[in-house]
């Protein structure tokens, strides 16, 4: 091995000083909350979304989600590859997929007619019953790995998985607080629920905002961001949307409301009691 030259002594401190958000240069055309996503093109013209964290907050399961979803008729981004960035440790991990065209729903939606609004909650209604065909025998993600803690709102913890609708129950009810009767009123409720349960484990976005929507021409084109994607009883869609998305807009729950299946009210109030 050669000696490092002069120049390349002098880029060692400053690598030694990169964050991951330096890792990757290029045209941001997103960041929110630590998600970075740089668009680049390949020699052969293709436009590629690179999107970049630390590695110990970004799971590789993510793309395999993400990749399942398109590879099953939804209008997800297909992944071409996902890479650990290394200089003298572990940098940054990049997920690199086709990038989607046009905008964010959030930047249109006020500017549409009504006739075109309806279109889109129909394309939509379309993606979302799509999503719900897509079934595993547990709840988590692809291959039985655990999924994202959506309940737990300021931490990166997983949990699952889960081969039954019961010990997924037996942990949400163990993240409770409160004296026994209400430990005992909520157990007797998720008993009743289970009863009347289809038993499916269906594809979960967990994040369905309108900046997750990508639409160009009145058509959706995309939807993005599959962080928070697993597989879920048909009732966590909707609960997750309602009591754990923090950040959606007032216009948009409305229109949540018409295309999700909704769940009950108790099991909206039991999804905000184990959110931590």
């Amino acid at each position: 091995m050669s000696e490092p030259t002069a120049d390349t002594k002098d880029e060692l401190p400053s690598l030694k000083r990169m964050g991951y958000v330096d890792a990757v240069q290029g045209h941001e055309i997103y960041n929110f909350f630590g998600n970075r996503v740089i668009s680049t093109t390949t020699p052969s013209g293709i436009p590629l979304a690179v999107k970049v964290k630390p590695p110990q907050s970004f799971d590789r399961s993510e793309a395999e989600m993400m990749q399942y979803a398109a590879s099953n008729g939804v209008l997800a981004p297909n992944v071409r590859g996902v890479y650990d960035i290394i200089t003298h440790r572990p940098l940054a991990r990049v997920m690199v997929s086709e990038l989607v065209p046009g905008v964010s729903l959030d930047e249109v939606w006020h500017g549409l007619t009504a006739g075109e609004q309806s279109s889109i909650k129909a394309q939509l209604r379309t993606q979302f019953t799509r999503m719900r065909a897509c079934k595993q025998p547990f709840i988590g993600r692809l291959g039985r790995q655990p999924a994202p803690n959506n309940y737990d709102s300021m931490g990166n913890t997983q949990l699952g998985p889960f081969d039954s609708e019961e010990k997924f129950d037996e942990w949400c009810l163990a993240r409770l607080s409160g004296n026994a009767l209400s430990r005992w009123k909520w157990k007797k409720f998720v008993e009743k629920e289970r009863r009347g349960s289809s038993g499916n484990f269906v594809l979960t976005h967990g994040d369905l905002t309108p900046r997750n929507i990508m639409v160009k021409d009145g058509q959706v084109t995309g939807i993005i961001d599959w962080e928070r994607s697993g597989f879920y009883p048909e009732y966590a869609e909707y609960a997750f949307a309602m009591k754990l998305c923090h950040s959606h807009e007032e216009w948009w729950i409305p229109v949540l409301k018409e295309l999700l299946q909704p769940c009950s009210k108790e099991r909206l109030e039991f999804t905000g009691l184990i959110e931590k």
